[in-house]
Formats: structure tokens, C-alpha cells, sequence
């Protein structure tokens, strides 16, 4: 029997049929990620998933192809109560805390492959944020990073979202399949200090832009969300409708866990 992926049997460009999944709690690095990766995995023809998720304990993630060994000091964090995963996407460290996570799977193929998927979904964050008042950009110059060049927010690359030439949020992209993932971090407050503390790195990082910091007072995670929401509801047309795991999703996830990310 021949497969059917989840960029078989679409044009490109046809209008995805989206479904919202909101996590009610915040999960471990190891099922966030393979709750990500099953979602990609099983993706089903001419559908796209926006999940939204946050992190319980919180965790450092690494890109799938950066150098951790013997770099992080393993005992420190246990003692500051972080987990380590690493993530099928690729990229650099980065510290899950008060932030809160979005995840897209979509056909390859549904806009036009991944380099305009990166740059349409960029583009969506952008006006969510700039509905919430944060004068957010693309980042359109500067060097492109190596998975060795140190913690993600070091520095900006081109076609990521800035606030005054500081980086307010990290993406990263793998293809699974037929699919493509597209997952990243929106810091809601605080910095990335731990990242380069806990791998004894030089005190240079630059910290992260944050929304607290641009609105100027504390703000619910669930206005930004939102706000994420209804702006990529127009950046990625399609019908869009709230949703939960189905469940071989949540099993796939289960092994996923035991098999990979656990």
C-alpha cells in the first residue's frame, strides 16, 4: 500500500483546513517535544496543527546537530531545578522559562516550501505582537549562526523577529516526512543567563528582548497567545478550528518519549 504523506495530494498553496491545540498545563521538555514531532509525523492530508504550550520544570533545549557533551555543568542544574532536551529542530540553546512555546506542522509544500513557511509564519508573529502594541521586526542583515556559536539568543539572524535590534523570539524548522515543523520561544520575561552559566561561557550575552519589558507591565500569557493566534489565522488562510490530540497522536507522542526524547 503506498503511503500518503502529508504533502501528498494538495496544491501548492490550497487553503489548509487548521486545527488549535491549546495545552491546559505546562509538560516536560521530553513530550513537548515529541508531542511536536508526533503531530508532524502524523499529519494528515490538505491539515496544518498550531499547538501552543509552555514548560514544566523548566528546561534548556538544544538544537538536533549542536556540541553538548561535557559542555553543561549537569549537577548545577539539577540544583536550579532544569532539565536538558534536545530538540528536532535544529538551532541553538535556549532556556524554556517564562516564555510560552508555538508549533506549526503543515505540508511541505503548502507555502511554497520551507523557506517561505519560515518567512510567512515570521511575518504572522510580527503583526501579533505589533497588535499588542511591541514595535516587533525582521531581523534583515547580520551573520548566519552555526549550531556551535553559543546560546540562541547571542544574537539575531537574518529572518528573525527583533524588538530594537534585540531578539524576542526563536524558530527553528526540521522536515518530518511529508510535514515540516516549525516550533519557537516567545519570551515573555527574564533573560537566557542560565544557558551560558550552567556551559561556563563568557558573561557577553546580550539579554533578550521581552514582552514585559516592551509593554512595561506584567501581561497574561493568554493575551499573547491570542494575539498569536488571530494573527496567524490571517498570514496562513485556511479554516481554522480549536481542537485536541487525536489519539494515536498522544500514543506516537508516548513512544516518541521512551524511544527519543526521554
Amino acid at each position: 500500500m503506498t503511503e500518503v504523506r502529508a504533502s501528498d495530494e494538495m496544491e501548492v498553496g490550497e487553503p489548509l483546513r487548521w486545527r488549535v491545540v491549546a495545552d491546559r498545563a505546562p509538560t516536560s521538555g521530553a513530550l513537548n517535544m515529541a508531542l511536536d514531532h508526533a503531530l508532524a509525523e502524523l499529519l494528515r492530508p490538505g491539515t496544518g496543527v498550531l499547538r501552543l504550550y509552555s514548560w514544566a520544570p523548566h528546561a534548556i533545549s538544544f538544537g538536533r546537530n549542536e556540541p553538548t557533551e561535557g559542555l553543561y555543568d549537569l549537577e548545577a542544574a539539577r540544583r536550579e531545578g532544569l532539565t536538558f532536551v534536545r530538540r528536532p529542530t535544529g538551532g541553538r540553546a535556549l532556556l524554556h522559562a517564562f516564555e510560552f512555546t508555538y508549533a506549526l506542522s503543515m505540508p511541505v509544500r503548502a507555502l511554497r516550501g520551507v523557506r517561505a513557511a519560515y518567512a510567512r509564519v515570521n511575518d504572522g508573529l510580527v503583526a501579533g505582537l505589533r497588535a499588542l502594541g511591541i514595535p516587533a521586526e525582521i531581523c534583515r542583515d547580520g551573520p548566519v549562526l552555526t549550531p556551535d556559536a553559543g546560546p540562541c539568543f547571542r544574537g539575531p539572524a537574518p529572518g528573525e523577529i527583533v524588538v530594537g535590534g534585540r531578539k524576542l523570539v526563536g524558530s527553528a524548522q526540521v522536515r518530518i516526512g511529508g510535514a515540516l515543523l516549525q516550533h519557537g520561544s516567545i519570551i515573555l520575561r527574564g533573560d537566557q543567563s542560565a544557558v551560558a552559566r550552567l556551559s561556563g561561557a563568557s558573561g557577553d550575552v546580550e539579554p533578550p528582548a521581552t514582552v514585559e519589558d516592551e509593554l512595561g507591565a506584567s501581561t497574561d500569557p493568554a493575551r499573547v497567545a491570542a494575539a498569536v493566534v488571530d494573527a496567524l489565522r490571517l498570514a496562513l488562510v485556511g479554516r481554522w478550528t480549536e481542537g485536541d490530540y487525536r489519539p494515536e497522536e498522544k500514543r506516537r507522542a508516548g513512544e516518541l518519549v521512551d524511544a527519543r526524547y526521554g
